[in-house]
């Protein structure tokens, strides 16, 4: 009993101890909040890659700078378009790029920058968009594709 009584102490004054010596920082004003905006990456695509898998799937993954704030979704036939609106600050508007899709079904993925948007364009060889679904994972953006075969 009298051990668990020391063990305790021990552990309450080295507790205390530890709170002793840290110590809070003023902000510049009373009410005002440090302003990170300056650590924020603007919202851009850093990568894509299009892999197939079993089953007659198809998936595009798209990675982000950051997470974006929304992620809207349209497609158009002739030829076959998908679209992502995706949200977030954006940074400087630019022109449209287009990039190979490397693939038989995703011929090319072009990117175009406005502000507070980036949109995200999967041009495909076919003559309609194929059943798909668009999976946000943090910094992360997976459209998923049925294959036109299967």
């Amino acid at each position: 009993m009298l051990r668990k009584f020391a063990i305790s102490s021990v552990v309450c004054i080295l507790t205390l101890g530890i709170g002793a010596c840290s110590q809070k920082l003023p902000l510049e004003e009373a009410g005002t909040t440090p302003d990170f905006s300056h650590l924020a990456s603007p919202l851009d695509l850093r990568q894509f890659e299009v892999v197939s898998s079993a089953g007659g799937y198809r998936g595009v993954f798209l990675r982000l700078s950051r997470f974006p704030e929304a992620v809207a979704t349209s497609d158009s036939s002739d030829p076959a378009t998908i679209i992502l609106t995706i949200d977030g600050p954006t940074g400087t508007e630019g022109d449209e790029s287009a990039y190979p899709g490397g693939d038989s079904l995703v011929s090319q993925v072009r990117v175009a920058r406005r502000p507070g948007q980036l949109q995200i364009i999967l041009d495909l060889s076919i003559a309609d968009p194929p059943q798909y679904s668009v999976h946000r994972m943090a910094d992360w953006i997976m459209v998923r594709m049925r294959s036109p075969n299967s």
